[in-house]
């Protein structure tokens, strides 16, 4: 027995020292994952952004590893999450929307909240008004993740702000989201005064995917007659192609985990169709064909603006692929409206971050817009990152952003 014991000791001994070893190699394996975070060699307070990416990092994996193991599926996880974060952020800020009367209602069935200044109500002129559409991919966030946001706005500007809560995809798909959009801002159009807003001075802002709805709004209200026009549109680092995934941008930014090529592409698919089998295909540019990449769209999206084939729509071919011809409705995706459609549009503010994908869909947006002759004003940050705007209380730059963002609206509504 004694020989036997002193023979299984050292055998056991072994056995922990090489599961400690291998417990120790996949902690160092995690851990200098985690720590290789990209950061670009001139952001803006490097620390604060790496510890950002590797939060949004992580957000997402758990995200995909709840959907992995049959809980919920990745858009719901990471908007459980993230929505969890946030609010409860939040909730430790104070009582940040003093001076101000907050009211969740319906406009023509569509939930909005309503920021109006206390002495907005004691003034004898009426308001200016902005309709503010948040960010998130089309499947995240809501007026309370952005309710520090819009009711900073509303107390800077003096002005009464409508935030729209708009359906969320994949749940519900393209055109949802717009038709929600489309329907709060005209609702509030047409009864502006009963908010002491004068609807002649109401702009319409949003930030990525909510810049995305605000341009498809601003397009499709100013085709419409018998209603007051949008003062200006302010679109915050927007969303506005789905039909070349390797502009300089997402070619040199992509790898950014504050929004990479991946999960860009993730969210206009749960937008478009809600088929993640794509993604590789949109990512490769192979959802398009050779007669789309020589047509009048994919000159849109061309730094250049170099001239191309006018193609009819309906006579472009694309991949078996659901839903794929609605990349060029310019509902889903602004850049693809005509220079026609263009012609008219209200004064623009085009906020755009130099380490970001979406960059160049800004910039390509407002060379477009300028050349229809609608003035525009570019703002962008060469030391900044996607998503800037919502740290303009913790991020110097975010700042700084705010308060020109701010000053833009000011002086224009």
């Amino acid at each position: 027995m004694v020989l036997l014991e002193d023979t299984k000791g050292p055998y056991q001994d072994r056995t922990m020292v090489i599961k400690a070893a291998l417990a120790f190699v996949a902690a160092a394996t995690v851990l200098a994952y985690y720590c290789q975070e990209p950061v670009p060699h001139d952001i803006e307070q490097p620390r604060f952004y790496a510890a950002l990416g590797i939060l949004s990092r992580t957000v997402r994996n758990m995200a995909k590893f709840g959907e992995f193991i049959g809980i919920g599926t990745e858009p719901q996880n990471f908007r459980y999450m993230t929505d969890g974060m946030l609010n409860a952020a939040r909730k430790l800020k104070g009582d940040y929307r003093e001076g101000l009367r907050c009211t969740d209602t319906t406009f023509d069935g569509v939930r909005v909240r309503v920021y109006e200044p206390e002495s907005a109500g004691q003034s004898g002129s009426r308001r200016p008004g902005l309709v503010y559409i948040h960010g998130g991919g089309w499947f995240l966030m809501s007026v309370d993740t952005y309710d520090q946001l819009t009711a900073h706005l509303a107390k800077q500007l003096g002005v009464v702000v409508v935030s729209v809560e708009y359906r969320l995809a994949p749940e519900h798909k393209f055109p949802a989201a717009f038709d929600d959009s489309v329907a709060a801002t005209k609702f509030f159009l047409k009864n502006a005064e009963k908010y002491n807003v004068d609807s002649k001075r109401i702009g319409i802002s949003g930030d990525s995917a909510g810049g995305n709805l605000a341009a498809a709004v601003t397009q499709a209200l100013a085709k419409e007659k018998g209603l007051p026009k949008l003062k200006t549109q302010a679109l915050i680092y927007p969303a506005l192609q789905a039909i070349d995934f390797n502009t300089p941008s997402f070619v040199d930014h992509g790898h950014l985990s504050t929004l990479s090529k991946d999960l860009m592409v993730a969210c206009w698919l749960w937008y478009l169709n809600n088929d993640q089998s794509y993604k590789e295909s949109f990512k490769a540019n192979q959802h398009t064909s050779d007669q789309l990449k020589k047509s009048q769209y994919s000159g849109y999206v061309d730094n250049e603006m170099k001239s191309k084939a006018i193609v009819r729509k309906e006579d472009i071919k694309f991949p078996e692929i659901p839903n794929i011809e609605t990349i060029l409705d310019p509902r889903f995706a602004p850049l693809m409206a005509g220079d026609a459609d263009l012609k008219g549009l209200p004064p623009t503010y085009v906020l755009t971050c130099e380490y970001d994908v979406l960059k160049d869909d800004g910039v390509m947006y407002g060379k477009r817009l300028e050349k229809a002759g609608v003035k525009v004003e570019y703002d962008n940050y060469e030391r900044g990152f996607h998503g800037l705007l919502n740290h303009f209380e913790v991020y110097d730059l975010g700042g700084t952003a705010m308060e020109n963002f701010v000053a833009y609206l000011k002086k224009t509504l």
